[in-house]
């Protein structure tokens, strides 16, 4: 009988061995990933009001800045969500030619592969005219992206606000975030 018992002892402790090396892997990807979550925390800005030449945006709770603005554009971000915003002389085509100028110039280079809604005219709730698009993108590395492009034309400046996810819900979670601005945005 102990010859029997004497084999049992010793694997015991062998398996509870096996398994300390997984828990402190998992304790380390735990704190790696935390801290590094962290870090862009603690590098990004949050996002007070933003201006770029005469227009002043005020972005909503939870986003960041990313670098700093320039007089004619400024990236925020809120987690994977992107939202570039361009200010510009107004256009004399209105926003529907502003909206299709920033799909050629800007849209349809940035990307490897583009397909845009049509632009659909709307005014903003204080009159200002302004035009709204969807999009899909690729990217070279093979990202597809969903989009939304608002283009408002004021007297005194143009700005598109061009806002983008990787997934279709994310894109969502954050028209209402996006709405406040353009609708909030000192033009």
């Amino acid at each position: 009988m102990m010859m029997a018992s004497s084999p049992d002892t010793p694997e015991s402790p062998r398996s509870e061995r096996r398994w300390l090396p997984v828990v402190i892997v998992a304790v380390l990807l735990v704190v790696v990933a935390g801290g590094a979550r962290s870090v862009a925390d603690a590098t990004a800005t949050n996002a007070g009001p933003v201006t770029m030449g005469s227009v002043r945006v005020q972005p909503p709770e939870g986003w960041q800045v990313e670098g700093s603005a320039s007089p004619t554009s400024v990236r925020l971000h809120k987690g994977p969500v992107v939202l570039d915003i361009s200010v510009g002389q107004p256009v004399a085509g209105g926003p529907l030619l502003l909206a299709a100028l920033y799909r050629e110039q800007q849209l349809a280079t940035a990307f490897e592969h583009l397909l845009p809604g049509a632009p659909e005219a709307f005014a903003l709730t204080s009159g200002v005219p302004a035009a709204r698009f969807y999009y899909l993108a690729g990217t070279a590395d093979g990202v597809i992206l969903d989009g939304f492009v608002v283009a408002v034309d004021a007297p005194d400046a143009s700005v598109v606000f061009d806002v983008r996810a990787p997934s279709t819900g994310e894109l969502t979670d954050v028209l209402e975030d996006l709405r406040t601005m353009v609708e909030g945005a000192s033009l």
